[in-house]
């Protein structure tokens, strides 16, 4: 009686250091997302076109500082309405759509009574299983590109003025790609110093194009509507570096009757750098929302969401499946003797002996500390011990901290759980997985235990 006591003593401040470690592991989790999310703020408060996040339902989660500042309103105007109540339904005019994408221009109603044209470029949200869940949209004041393209059909005087001193590129070709005219700003998109020198280049503006059929396109465009408005394309300066472009252009007809290439062109590379940044920002938050940071293995919360799936999919199916619970052994000496550098290190390196032993559908769990989690589908207790055993060998064999100039030998204790044999739920499961182990560890260290033991 006493020993069973005192066996009850030790499960239950085991217990406790579990709970304290989930504790733990459930605070880093959070900073990290915090740190994700404070960055992916900077970057949408400081970026100088105006950002929206909507649910699925197309209403307004979030929006940026500038947004507000475009159509003048308060963010309690703007926040929890559908985004169609925000701008004029007659203006839209939708420039390219599929099932993840719709870049449209609207007329936005302004505080005080006016509308200012944007351009809006929505792109779908999806969560981890690839369902959709909202959509983010950057949206850019039109305002100054619309005036531009008035003034260029009204005043010639003012046209020439702005086309030699515009920030945007300008430029005037014939059908067939030859350069007829280009503005300072457009040579400079390109890498030339001066406009005759760009003039004078023999590919021709489609030379600039980094697929022909994105030209093609555009002049299919411009024959069927004579006028194209805020064409992304991808192009490429002689140098090779990339120019992602967003022009505007016209069939125009000279004094000759020919008909040419009129257009303005904006240089929005960094702009899709900055998307890209905030698209990868993105994924990385939801793959560290599954995934621990330091092992890039799964995380725990991955792991209970998993289990219940597979409990569900074993019941249907009657198929059983096993978890190897497994502890480093004396890993503290390690830290003690190499320092807590080199023990993270050593960590991520036992994270991808295990990456290379399992094989889809099978994956590790870094449980916390030194824990480990394999979850092996499909595996019976022999079939689990059998492998358990094979990555108890690989480990031994393997020569850790190499890279650090250091030669380290390290070992584990493991121990195996069966589902339905040994357990109906994932508690239970994970709890008799890690009484197998510690009786491994009680009697030696570096094998694997089964259970019952």
């Amino acid at each position: 009686m006493a020993m069973l006591e005192q066996g009850a003593d030790k499960l239950e401040m085991r217990i406790r250091e579990l709970e304290q470690e989930l504790e733990d592991l459930r605070i880093n989790c959070k900073t990290q997302i915090e740190k994700s999310l404070s960055r992916y703020k900077r970057v949408i408060d400081f970026t100088s076109e105006g950002y929206l996040e909507l649910d699925r339902y197309s209403n307004i989660i979030s929006c940026n500082e500038t947004f507000l500042k475009l159509i003048g309103r308060d963010r309690e105007d703007v926040v929890d309405k559908p985004i169609e109540d925000l701008y004029v339904k007659d203006s839209v005019f939708v420039h390219f759509a599929n099932r993840h994408h719709l870049n449209f221009e609207a007329d936005f109603y302004m505080d005080d009574g006016g509308t200012i044209p944007l351009l809006c470029k929505r792109s779908m949200i999806r969560d981890q299983d690839d369902d959709p869940i909202g959509y983010f949209v950057f949206l850019t004041d039109l305002t100054e590109i619309k005036n531009t393209l008035d003034d260029l059909q009204q005043v010639q005087f003012r046209y020439r003025t702005m086309y030699k001193n515009a920030v945007q590129g300008m430029y005037q070709t014939t059908l067939d790609g030859r350069l007829l005219r280009a503005n300072p700003a457009f040579a400079n998109t390109f890498g030339f110093e001066t406009t005759s020198e760009m003039l004078n280049y023999p590919g021709g503006v489609e030379g600039f194009y980094k697929n022909v059929e994105d030209r093609e396109a555009l002049l299919a465009a411009l024959r069927s509507r004579q006028l194209v408005r805020n064409y992304e394309v991808e192009m490429v300066r002689p140098d090779g570096k990339t120019v992602w472009a967003q022009i505007s252009a016209r069939l125009a007809e000279g004094t000759d009757g020919k008909t040419f290439i009129e257009g303005i062109l904006i240089d929005n590379s960094e702009k899709r750098v900055a998307e890209e940044k905030l698209r990868k920002s993105r994924e990385r938050f939801r793959y560290l929302a599954n995934h621990d940071s330091l092992t890039d293995l799964f995380n725990t919360r991955y792991l209970y969401k998993s289990l219940d799936r597979l409990i569900s999919k074993s019941e249907e199916t009657a198929k059983p499946f096993s978890l190897v619970f497994l502890d480093m052994d004396n890993f503290k000496q390690i830290v003690d003797t190499h320092g807590h550098l080199n023990g993270s290190q050593a960590l991520r390196e036992v994270a991808a002996t295990f990456r290379e032993n399992l094989t889809e559908p099978a994956y590790g769990v870094a449980y916390g500390g030194d824990e480990f989690v394999l979850v092996l589908p499909g595996f019976g207790k022999e079939q689990a011990l059998a492998h358990a055993q094979h990555i108890r060998a690989c480990m031994k064999e393997t020569t850790y901290l190499t890279s650090k100039g250091l030669e380290v030998h390290m070992s584990a204790s493991f121990g195996i759980a069966t589902y339905p044999d040994d357990a109906e739920d994932r508690e239970s499961l994970l709890a008799l997985a890690d009484e197998a182990m510690f009786r491994i560890k009680s009697r030696g260290k570096d094998a694997v235990g089964i259970t019952p033991g």
